[in-house]
């Protein structure tokens, strides 16, 4: 097993994404320190998952909650920044409320979970793989404050492989992924729209959460001990198009 005696800590982990992550680092042998507003979700899963799925509520844009998740946790080999929100709208529709909470989970949060990881990082020869977007690269309807904001986390994982020495950090850029935030923010119809998207993409489907969970072990693992500060475009090659339109 690749990551046995490995102790990794997943934001966001109770749904899409970072619960497949969590999953795959536990098939692993990881044991997995999985955080998220929602608690009692995490709870049922731990149940179902075993001992080694150590469930810890953490709002991932709170800097004073950030803190205490760090309090006890003597090991930490990997740290994926993974908690996501979307609230899409333009930016004469966007609301200040609404900017705040995007721009504290998907790039403070992060920023802080460093911080506090990265003594235990440094110690263990760790690394640190941030989940950014593929809207990082596109300019699309409604993305406003959160593509920049995963923009951000592109540009925070490149400093970081100079400010935060003795740590290697990547970042993953997904596209289109079926997940529950995806779902949420396209609303009405949303999987109808998602489905026309994922026709334009080259490689014709939406993402599934096992695509970027394969790419974060990848990154965390030995295998990739000489690559730092990349990111990984996992999107069919949905950024790639010059042409493309979202459905409104």
């Amino acid at each position: 097993m690749k990551f046995e005696n490995k102790t990794v800590l997943v934001s966001g982990a109770a749904s899409g994404i970072g619960l497949e992550i969590a999953k795959q680092f536990l098939a692993e042998g990881a044991t997995v320190i999985a955080s998220d507003l929602n608690i009692d979700r995490l709870k049922i899963l731990a149940e179902e998952l075993g001992e080694k799925f150590l469930p810890r509520r953490c709002d991932a844009g709170s800097v004073g909650e950030i803190e205490a998740l760090f309090v006890g946790i003597d090991q930490l080999d990997i740290l994926v920044n993974n908690a996501g929100i979307g609230i899409m709208e333009n930016p004469e529709n966007l609301n200040e409320a609404a900017f705040d909470k995007q721009y504290a989970v998907l790039i403070k949060g992060p920023i802080f979970h460093v911080k506090y990881a990265a003594p235990l990082l440094r110690a263990s020869g760790g690394s640190v793989v941030n989940i950014s977007s593929a809207s990082a690269l596109l300019s699309l309807p409604g993305y406003t404050a959160y593509g920049s904001a995963k923009e951000a986390l592109v540009k925070f994982t490149q400093d970081s492989v100079v400010t935060v020495p003795g740590v290697r950090h990547n970042v993953i850029l997904p596209g289109l992924i079926n997940t529950p935030i995806l779902n949420d923010a396209y609303g009405e119809n949303a999987a109808e729209k998602l489905q026309q998207v994922a026709q334009l993409t080259p490689v014709p489907r939406l993402g599934q959460p096992e695509d970027i969970a394969a790419a974060t072990l990848f990154l965390a693992s030995a295998e990739a001990s000489f690559i730092n500060g990349s990111q990984l475009i996992v999107d069919g090659g949905l950024s790639r198009l010059h042409v493309m339109s979202m459905p409104a």
